[in-house]
């Protein structure tokens, strides 16, 4: 059910997550979601369309909720080892990757609440796309390991708040990690040599995480490469609106099988 764009900056992700979102709010209740710090997805829906709802995760909301749902445990477990205040958990709650970790999370319950029929993800650029996501690899990889460690530390600490946490993370970077990999990854670029370049590693990392490209999208392409697309999408002029509203009457519709094939998989 989710369906992300990504690629380097500045290839069109956003106008093309937008135009595939409007035309699956046709057939379903639709989210598009923006993990971009800087989104301009309220810029090309200023407000909310029929049958489409438009999320975007900013930093201090996302870094809220993470307080809101972990920060009083997360202080039990702290006031064990030092003497501190509460401030620590505001200090935690912004520190680097726990606004991004949890982010993810907050994209998957999305998919998993039965709300939406479609949930589309417009990443932000690359760089910080695969930074996400290893962070999320590493987290769902690590758990084990200091699930292991405190098993055989636990008799000098005061209560199993510790387990009990570290347990519940292991339990969401299980479901967050599995949903990733059920996740169809449209990969967009344009035809000029960086982004072709960058579209080749950023395959690359993708197999060597585990994830799958499902398909990618040229953007802004006038001549078409027989077979390597799924989608082409011309030069066009308008307001961001306008080129959106174009885009979705020109996406093909094998673009929407693939995203179809992965909603029947699950």
């Amino acid at each position: 059910m989710i369906t992300a764009f990504v690629g380097k900056g500045g290839v069109g992700k956003t106008t093309i997550s937008s135009a595939f979102a409007l035309k699956l709010s046709r057939l379903g209740k639709t989210a598009i979601v923006s993990s971009d710090f800087m989104s301009s997805l309220r810029h090309i829906f200023p407000e909310n369309p029929e049958n489409l709802e438009v999320v975007e995760l900013g930093e201090k909301d996302v870094a809220q909720r993470w307080k809101d749902r972990y920060g009083e445990e997360v202080g039990v477990v702290l006031k064990q080892f030092f003497d501190v205040d509460d401030w620590i958990i505001d200090h935690i709650a912004n520190s680097p990757g726990v606004a991004e970790e949890f982010m993810i999370s907050g994209i998957v319950d999305m998919e998993l609440s039965g709300k939406y029929d479609f949930v589309v993800w417009d990443t932000a650029a690359s760089s910080s796309t695969m930074h996400l996501l290893m962070l999320e690899k590493e987290f769902y990889e690590h758990l084990d390991r200091d699930v292991r460690i405190f098993l055989k530390l636990r008799d000098r600490f005061r209560s199993h708040k510790i387990l009990e946490l570290l347990e519940e993370w292991k339990t969401l970077a299980n479901k967050v990690w599995n949903e990733l990999k059920e996740t169809t990854f449209m990969l967009v670029t344009t035809s000029d040599e960086l982004s072709l370049i960058q579209a080749t590693e950023i395959r690359k990392d993708f197999s060597g995480m585990g994830l799958k490209v499902s398909g990618e999208i040229c953007n802004r392409c006038a001549d078409k490469v027989q077979g390597r697309y799924v989608a082409y999408i011309p030069e066009l002029r308008g307001s961001a609106r306008e080129i959106v509203d174009r885009i979705s009457e020109v996406l093909p519709e094998n673009l929407f099988n693939l995203a179809g094939e992965n909603q029947k998989r699950k």
